[in-house]
């Protein structure tokens, strides 16, 4: 494998949310609420030296992305359930992400097992100066070969300190794309599959459980502007979620300064994202280097 020349922060923190992510698929899930697994999994990060990259995501069956626990009374994960774990973790900005889908429902255990496997043959297509197109098109041809359909308007990404999107998309569907996976740069691929009679995209749900900086700039509101600031210190520009400043601003209240800021455009919200018609969706991610002669997966427990 030829010489990779990133912050070692990435390593550490990709060993973190590695073995993280592999406590969860040990464990049983089943009788947890979203909100007690959003808290392991964000603890456990935390425990092991690395904050993390975005709140933990908990999507449930026809729920895609962007699903985050809200409330103390979450729902409680149950048989017949599948459910999706987007995780990750950073340190000094310098930040990975990965993903699983645990099923407590047979009828959709290949389409599990198909996700994990489409991963897979994206990550051996990947290496320097590859076509991201070609990387959409083998995870399509993947899934396809096993009867489902990939969801395509989600997408891989390229990754920066404090920058979960940073550009450059890394499609679930042959596109054509003048854009090719540079050595030295970060890049998450995430597979998203659904079953035959789904639509194969998705669309914003109505919960807003995640939101992110996108400018920092004074509202001339003291509360606002206290809001503003303990984003700043605390996140920068990575996505949060309200929960976790339940200790520092009453819930009601925040609720609503969040809102004015997303009108003021100083942050975004991030709602979840649920499949046009309501097919089950399962998710497998890992975050690489490509190299001239493959990919060095940063997310490896």
């Amino acid at each position: 494998m030829s010489q990779v020349s990133i912050p070692q922060e990435y390593f550490k923190a990709g060993k973190i949310a590695g073995e993280v992510r592999e406590a969860v698929r040990k464990r049983s899930l089943l009788g947890m609420s979203l909100l007690e697994i959003c808290n392991f999994v964000e603890g456990m990060s935390r425990q092991k030296g690395a904050e993390p990259a975005f709140p933990c995501c908990v999507s449930i069956n026809s729920t895609a992305a962007h699903y985050s626990a809200l409330l103390e009374n979450e729902y409680v994960l149950k048989e017949g359930d599948i459910i999706k774990i987007d995780m990750g973790s950073h340190i000094n900005g310098y930040l990975v992400d990965t993903a699983i889908t645990m099923s407590y429902n047979p009828e959709y255990d290949s389409l599990v097992q198909a996700t994990e496997t489409s991963l897979n043959a994206a990550i051996k297509a990947a290496k320097e100066d590859v076509p991201v197109g070609y990387i959409g098109k083998v995870i399509e041809d993947t899934a396809k070969s096993w009867g489902f359909k990939t969801i395509s308007n989600l997408s891989g990404h390229s990754i920066e300190q404090y920058r979960i999107h940073a550009g450059v998309s890394i499609p679930n569907v042959w596109i054509s794309a003048n854009s090719k996976l540079k050595a030295n740069t970060i890049y998450a691929i995430e597979p998203f599959l659904t079953v035959p009679e789904g639509a194969g995209y998705v669309v914003e749900g109505s919960a807003k459980p995640i939101y992110a900086m996108s400018s920092r700039k004074k509202t001339n509101d003291k509360k606002l502007d206290e809001v503003v600031d303990e984003i700043w210190n605390t996140r920068r520009t990575l996505p949060f979620t309200p929960r976790w400043y339940w200790d520092k601003f009453p819930k009601a209240e925040l609720s609503k300064m969040l809102d004015k800021l997303v009108k003021m455009r100083i942050f975004r919200v991030y709602p979840d994202l649920i499949e046009a018609r309501g097919g089950f969706v399962a998710q497998f991610e890992h975050t690489i280097v490509p190299t001239s002669t493959g990919a060095i997966v940063l997310t490896q427990a």
